[in-house]
């Protein structure tokens, strides 16, 4: 699948242009990974937007315990084919908010956050589009992450 048929596929970028598909492939790299693979971690610095193409990733975040033997990471969410994620590559302060774990062998876009901030800048009709649908992204992620959290403190108080 060429990269942009693989944006093509992603809610994120499908209504673009061909053109505008173009400019995304130019800033884009495929990269693959095994099952286990951590792509990044919580707190590390946002380098790259991806976009899976194949495979599932774990967004993990490490839940904070007042003893720190006993924090543990829990699952989020969970991005499949079509799926964006490390969006923390486009927003202040670019460090990103989670870990992703391949959870089997994956291949994804990764888009350079640097080069994508400056193609949105540089072309507002792009950058709105774009930036509309990221923010669905991150409310569902922080909606996910919202019920997780509740269901982890629940737990936690009936034990």
């Amino acid at each position: 699948m060429t990269s942009k048929q693989v944006f093509k596929e992603c809610p994120v970028f499908d209504s673009l242009s061909e053109a505008d598909l173009e400019r995304l492939a130019a800033i884009s790299l495929s990269q693959e990974w095994g099952a286990g693979v951590t792509i990044f971690t919580e707190g590390s610095p946002a380098k790259d937007l991806y976009v899976l193409e194949r495979g599932k990733v774990a967004l993990q975040m490490q839940l904070p315990s007042a003893q720190p033997q006993f924090s543990k990471r829990i699952t989020v969410d969970v991005a499949t084919k079509g799926d964006v994620f490390g969006w923390s590559a486009v927003v202040e302060p670019h460090k990103y908010t989670m870990s992703a774990v391949c959870l089997e062998p994956t291949k994804a876009l990764a888009m350079d956050g640097f080069k994508l901030r400056n193609l949105l800048k540089g072309d507002q009709r792009v950058g709105y589009e774009v930036l509309s649908r990221l923010i669905g992204v991150v409310a569902s992620r922080l909606d996910e992450t919202r019920h997780v959290l509740i269901s982890e403190r629940l737990a936690s108080t009936q034990v």
